[in-house]
């Protein structure tokens, strides 16, 4: 999962330069500037370990989102059930 930076006409860059910048190497992300509604200029990030933020933040979002999507189908937790019972069952679901 790539982040991205929505591109912002050149009025809205010159008005908040400093925090779309400050994003852009935060992500490690390009923001591509309109002129008239058609591409002018990209920014993109000067600082070396940009590249390495933004994969480690790819992986990351990756591994949320699997997490995430495991989580809808597990089964509801049981209250009246100890931890260990619960343990105890997940055990035997996944090594017999």
């Amino acid at each position: 999962m790539s982040t991205t930076l929505d591109a912002v006409g050149v009025r809205e860059a010159k008005n908040r330069f400093s925090e779309l910048t400050a994003q852009v190497n935060e992500l490690g992300s390009t923001l591509v500037v309109l002129k008239n509604n058609k591409p002018w200029v990209t920014i993109h990030p000067a600082d070396p370990e940009a590249a390495s933020r933004r994969a480690r933040l790819e992986r990351f979002h990756s591994l949320t989102a699997s997490i995430e999507q495991n989580v809808l189908h597990e089964p509801a937790w049981a209250a009246d059930k100890s931890d260990r019972e619960l343990l105890d069952e997940e055990r035997m679901r996944r090594f017999g």
